[in-house]
């Protein structure tokens, strides 16, 4: 038995997605493709099994075309159990709102609605990525303290060190005793300052 699911699709990166998705959770389908044309065939050996594999397909389907293609109000989807690189929700929230991107966060779903492009997302997640991972063995104390670390490194694009050191000097970090950097004020306070400088003059430079 089977049933054929058509639709079309942005280009060359969605349809390789697709295909790669569909090959990884072993569905018994097969894809085909014209131009920016697809036609998934979907197979199973009883009523229930293909009722239950084209679900499977449609939900996979319309999760990717999210990624690739806005909604209504001009935004993309990203589930944040699949990001190609792992960042905290946290992080990945402060940076687009830090980079002026609109963000709407879906709690029953955990994903995020924002307007900025997959390939400039993933580049964003793979910087965060990369200044997270400096931090591996660094003094910093909590998730938050380091996610503000991480934060302002990126935005302002400046060394760790640097950031911990003027975070430490203003007073917004503190060490402890067994050399723990811990926060020492608000958390909304400190990005502020530190991504704005205390003057509140907003300089947090261009969209990366």
């Amino acid at each position: 038995m089977k049933r054929i699911i058509a639709t079309k699709v942005s280009g060359d990166d969605e349809l390789l997605e697709l295909c790669k998705v569909l090959e990884k959770v072993g569905l018994d389908c097969i894809v085909k493709s014209k131009n920016k044309n697809v036609r998934v065939y979907v197979f199973g050996y009883d009523k229930e099994s293909l009722i239950e594999n084209y679900r499977t397909v449609r939900t996979i389907m319309e999760k990717i075309k999210r990624k690739y293609n806005k909604d209504k109000e001009g935004l993309y989807k990203y589930y944040l159990s699949e990001l190609k690189y792992p960042v905290n929700k946290e992080l990945v929230i402060d940076t687009l709102k830090a980079l002026n991107y609109r963000v709407i966060y879906d709690e029953d779903e955990n994903a995020i609605r924002t307007d900025i492009p997959l390939n400039e997302f993933n580049k964003t997640l793979e910087n965060l990525h990369n200044i997270m991972s400096e931090l591996r063995f660094s003094p910093l104390g909590s998730k938050p303290v380091k996610n503000l670390v991480v934060l302002v490194s990126y935005i302002k694009n400046k060394p760790v060190d640097e950031v911990i050191e003027e975070a430490l000097k203003k007073g917004f970090l503190r060490e402890e005793e067994n050399g723990k950097i811990v926060l020492n004020k608000d958390i909304n306070l400190a990005k502020k300052c530190l991504l704005e400088g205390e003057d509140g003059d907003k300089n947090i430079g261009e969209k990366k």
